[in-house]
Parts: C-alpha cells; structure tokens; sequence
C-alpha cells in the first residue's frame, strides 16, 4: 500500500543537502520525494503537522538487554546521599527474586563513596542485590548476592569484604545476575530497549550480547526473535568465541570485548599515569599484544567485523596495530570498530586511518564529564583532557565517527548525543549541526553496510523517519526538541499526537 507523508520539512542528508516537502512511500521503501507540491495519488495520506524530518537514528553501540532491565529497577542518577541510595532500594521492584539498581556515581554522594555490603544487607538480607557504577565497571553487592555468585561460579579466591567488585569480577557478578533470568524475561528487557528507543526516534540500534569473555549467553535467543520486534537490532556476540559467531552466521563479533576498563574505575589503559597517581599507574590493559593480533587476525581471516571497547591511549593502540597487522596480510572492508576511543594522541590518527576502522563514540560522555574542571580534567589533567572525543579532529582526517549511547550507561536518545557533539568541551572538536547529525544517521549505516538503504531521504532507502517538533538546523538549543513521532517502514510506531 501506498502511503503518502506530507506537510513536513524533510531533510534528505544527502550529498546535495535536498529539503522535500513530501514523501511517497510503497510498503517499506520510499518511491518518490517531492520539493514543492505533490500530485494527486492514490495512496494513504498522512499529514505531519509541520514537523521536520531527519532519516530514522541509529544507535550504534547499546546494552540493550541491561539496559530494558534496569529500566525495571532502580535508577540512582539523582541521589545525593548514602541513604537516599538505600530508601530507594527498600522500595526496589524485585525482578526474578534480585535488585537490580544502576547509574551510581559515588562523585556525586556527600559522603563520597560507595554504600558498604553491610548498608545493603540492612536493606534486604534475603534478596540478592546489585548495583552498577554509573561506568559499568565497577558494582556493589549485599552478602546474598555475594552467595549467590559463589554458588554459580568457580572461583579461586574469595570476593572482597566490602562487596565493591571491579574488573573480571564485576563481570561475573553482573552476568550470574543476568544469567537468572528466564527467556520471556529477557525477551521482555528488549521490548523495553524498543520502547525506549522509539519514543527517542530510533529505528536501528546495535546491541551487545554475551559475556565478554566466551559465552555469547541468549544471542542464539534474540536472533531467532528479530522478526518479532518493530525496531532494527544490530546483534553483537559480545565474546572471545569465535567458534560461537561464526556456528550462528554472525556478521561481527565483540562489541565491549575488553582492552582496557574505565577512568572512572582508573583502569583505561594509559601511556602516562593517571594525574596526581604513582608513575606506574597507568591504568589496566587486559590482555597482550600478543592476543590481540591472533585474536584479530583470526576474525578478521572469517570476515567477522571485529568492535572492541577501549577508552585509553595505550589500549586503543593495542587494537589498531593488530588491526593493521591483519588488513597487511589481507586488506578487507569490515569496518572494524573502535568503540570509545576516548584518548586519541596525534600520532595514532594516520594508523587509525591506515586501519581503516571506525569509531563508534559517545558524545554523552564528554557532555557528562567532559567540562573544564571536571572528571576527565581532574583524572587526566590539562593537556590529555583535551585530546578526548576528537570528533572533528577524527573526521578531518576522513576517519568515520559514529554515535552510540552506550545505553545502560547514558540515555538511550540520539538528540542528546547531538546536542553533546555541537557543545563539545573543546571548542575545536565540536561539529556542526549536519555532522553531529550523520553520527546517527548516514555515518551509522555505514557502519552497518547499510548505506544504500538507510540513513539518508532518498529513493529507494527504507521509510523510516523521526519528526521533530523544530527545526534542528535554526533553533538555538538543542535540548528543548521534541520528538513528535517516530515511523518505522513507513509505519507511524510512536507518536505524541492523537
């Protein structure tokens, strides 16, 4: 059926920066764009009340099945103290017989810490608790959690008496958490990432699944369920096996496959210590050289497109020599993936383009941390901090960018990503409205090898589109645009008006 959307200002993104003022849709694609007036058709016609219109975002690295979960739990973002923290989780949902609670930054707490084991245990000594740093890579857990894991994992060494746990047993923790969850549970977490999603305007996320480690968890789950859901997800086998990606015909492996932790946790994996540290603190890198370029060279051999998490100097370097290496062997088009890629020296940017990778960043974290004074000042000081989140630097150099979320971790919502890219805290990283934009959009299909049918208004790429209620190209801040509705293969599957 055709379906004819008009009354708009639609922005095709495209090379030649087309405006249309109407656009014909059959099924799921669009037929025809039209600048001025559009003839008489037959077709159903849908008037957007003067909305603009941008291609459907694209979120290009979420934790969506987290992310749906602790959307069911407690969110501790606005919590000033210790017992703030602990009058919310009195008053937690239980999922599955656990807590779930999540966005702790003990930086913002006038006590400056974490809640002990002790504080939680008064909270609730039955049920398993646990809390995820703002970061992801650290979390707190009570003493039933504390059995809990115990009794489902292996373990060589005790877990420390303060409950806080970072690295590899964060991990554990989270995922033995995660893994106590039935298949309608989890498939339930994901329509709540789509529900989000959409009323952000989002058509296509990426998402991880696995452990990070060698289990790929319910990715053979969520692939046979794509069809059920309205948005795009992007699946990730979030794991070392390569035997497991390539056994489900996955098109990529990793997406938060370690190099190195957070600076918020002090392990980024940095080539000079962290500021105000010991010399020899210089962060974590989590595996060698070594490992990088077999595992690297293996992947991309079975033409996986490789992501991997890392956010300092040393990790990143890491990734791009293996990366490098393999494309010397066999140069191939599998866009690669630096996620985070947080701080870049000058001298990586013509390896990183000699790698031809891309970066998959989150603007959201500079708007978060990245002000003058701020986390990123205080834990890199003066020069480093200003060489974090080069995106225009990046994309100068014809590297390409694109935006994620990295939803648990901040919102789900590409306009704030936006907003975050066009108010970079260094004036010369800041990109223009239309570049900010490609993030999620033009930028983000390539990603994906999607470029011919989504990101852009043209012939022939999918209907699907986000209508905003001003235009984002004339209005003087960005945050206060509304997204009226959101339409998937032509389809309106989100709207704020009857």
């Amino acid at each position: 059926m055709k379906t004819l959307f008009y009354n708009a200002k639609f922005y095709s993104l495209d090379e030649k920066n087309n405006t249309y003022s109407a656009i014909l849709c059959d099924n799921d694609k669009i037929i025809e764009t039209y600048k001025d007036n559009y003839p008489n058709i037959e077709a159903q016609k849908i008037n957007l009340n003067n909305s603009f219109v941008l291609p459907g975002f694209i979120d290009t690295h979420t934790h969506s099945f987290e992310g749906g979960l602790y959307q069911q739990g407690v969110d501790l973002e606005n919590c000033n103290s210790i017992d703030d923290i602990l009058t919310l989780l009195n008053q937690a949902n239980i999922i599955s017989d656990m807590i779930f609670a999540w966005r702790l930054d003990e930086n913002n707490l006038k006590e400056k810490r974490f809640p002990t084991k002790q504080e939680l245990d008064k909270v609730n000594s039955h049920t398993p608790i646990l809390i995820r740093r703002i970061d992801g890579h650290s979390c707190i857990i009570n003493t039933p959690a504390e059995k809990m894991i115990l009794n489902n994992n292996k373990l060589d060494y005790a877990l420390p008496d303060n409950g806080i746990l970072s690295g590899s047993l964060n991990d554990i923790a989270a995922h033995t958490f995660h893994k106590n969850l039935d298949n309608n549970a989890i498939l339930n977490c994901y329509k709540q990432a789509q529900t989000i999603a959409l009323q952000n305007g989002h058509t296509t996320i990426h998402t991880m699944i696995g452990d990070a480690n060698q289990s790929i968890l319910h990715y053979p789950l969520m692939n046979e369920h794509l069809n059920d859901f309205i948005i795009d997800f992007e699946i990730y086998p979030q794991s070392f096996n390569l035997e497991q990606a390539l056994k489900y015909k996955a098109k990529r492996i990793g997406g938060c496959i370690l190099a190195d932790g957070s600076f918020g946790s002090f392990t980024a994996g940095l080539s000079q210590a962290y500021q105000d540290k010991p010399i020899n603190e210089k962060g974590k890198l989590y595996q060698t050289q070594n490992f990088w370029d077999t595992f690297i060279e293996q992947a991309h051999k079975n033409n996986l497109q490789i992501g991997v998490h890392c956010i300092g100097d040393e990790a990143i370097m890491q990734i791009v020599t293996a990366v490098n290496k393999a494309q010397l062997k066999e140069t191939k088009d599998l866009r690669h993936q630096l996620i985070h890629c947080e701080l870049v020296r000058d001298d990586m940017i013509p390896e990183i383009k000699k790698a031809q990778m891309y970066v998959v960043a989150q603007p959201m974290f500079d708007a978060l941390w990245g002000q003058e004074y701020g986390f990123y000042h205080k834990v890199l000081g003066e020069k480093r901090y200003k060489k974090l989140n080069r995106y225009k630097t990046l994309t100068d150099n014809d590297i390409i960018v694109t935006g994620g979320s990295d939803w648990y971790i901040t919102d789900l919502a590409a306009l704030k990503g936006i907003n975050a890219a066009v108010n970079h805290h260094n004036k010369n990283e800041r990109l223009s409205i239309k570049d900010a934009i490609k993030l999620y959009t033009v930028n983000a299909a390539k990603l994906s090898f999607d470029e011919n049918n989504k990101g852009m208004i043209r012939k022939n790429f999918k209907a699907d589109f986000v209508c905003l209620d001003k235009d984002i190209f004339s209005t003087n801040s960005i945050n206060i645009i509304k997204v009226k509705r959101t339409i998937k293969n032509a389809k309106i599957v989100f709207s704020t008006e009857t």
